[in-house]
């Protein structure tokens, strides 16, 4: 009867200490997980954002250059298509990197106030997307290390907790991270 109950006891601590180590685990993946969706969550938002900023400028720009310029209908017609947000971050920057060349070039321009504050806003927001990308890829790495471990590996299998690549490459790996899908 003892060795029956001292077996019995024994089981039920490795029971307990195997779901404990479980639950730690998934609780670490998951937040990891959590951070990562957050991060971008922000990313797109200040995509959309910026996207929209800089179809603001189109009025301003076309009446002060006199001019229909292109880099705007290139970003209108990406509001039509399935684009990453990666992909999308990169034709926005195209696209302030032509504003602050048009900029300096048309000196009415630069002297409207409303011009200027959209330019602030657009650094506002590039700030933004940086930080929410550091974030991303200091969680991501996280993850990734954590996830070189044996028990943390089990646990992202049976969860279904995919490595994500880091924002830099992400266009090469992940489908799921689209933006302006309307």
């Amino acid at each position: 009867m003892n060795a029956t109950v001292v077996v019995i006891a024994t089981i039920a601590l490795l029971i307990v200490i195997i779901v404990c180590v479980y639950i730690y685990n998934l609780s670490k993946l998951k937040t990891y997980k959590s951070r990562l969706d957050g991060s971008v969550k922000v990313i797109n938002d200040e995509l959309e954002n910026r996207f929209k900023l800089i179809l603001d400028t189109k009025s301003m720009v076309n009446k002060v250059t006199k001019k229909e310029m292109d880099f705007y209908k290139n970003l209108e017609d990406i509001k039509n298509t399935n684009i990453t947000s990666y992909d999308l971050d990169i034709e926005i920057k195209n696209a302030i990197e032509t504003i602050r060349v048009i900029d300096t070039d048309y000196k009415k321009l630069s002297d409207k106030k409303e011009f200027k504050e959209i330019l602030r806003k657009l650094e506002e927001s590039d700030t933004k997307i940086t930080a929410a990308k550091s974030f991303y890829n200091k969680n991501n790495d996280l993850l990734i290390t954590f996830t070189k471990k044996f028990i943390p590996k089990v646990v992202a299998k049976l969860n279904k907790i995919k490595i994500q690549p880091s924002y830099e490459t992400v266009e090469l790996f992940d489908e799921d991270m689209k933006v302006i899908d309307e």
